[in-house]
């Protein structure tokens, strides 16, 4: 979360925002912790994320998705 005082800037470039959405969509980083780090609010990130997720939508009948997903996770790795 941004604090009080501290100005709102968000991300340094359109590309910053994309790698930030990509790595909250698969899964590696927490949205309060990625807002923070944009330096925009959690509430305007969640509405990016939210369009960011609305626009690939997981078959979820599609084995390959399954398939794809090979990489360990916590607490397994």
């Amino acid at each position: 979360m941004v604090r009080e005082n501290e100005p709102l800037y968000g991300p340094a470039s359109p590309k910053e925002l994309s790698r930030a959405l990509e790595c909250l969509y698969t899964g590696q980083m927490n949205v309060a912790i990625q807002a923070r780090a944009l330096r925009m609010s959690l509430e305007r990130l969640k509405q990016l994320f939210n369009a960011y997720v609305a626009e690939r939508p997981i078959d979820i009948n599609d084995e390959d998705v399954y398939a794809a997903d090979l990489q360990m996770t916590w607490p397994f790795t």
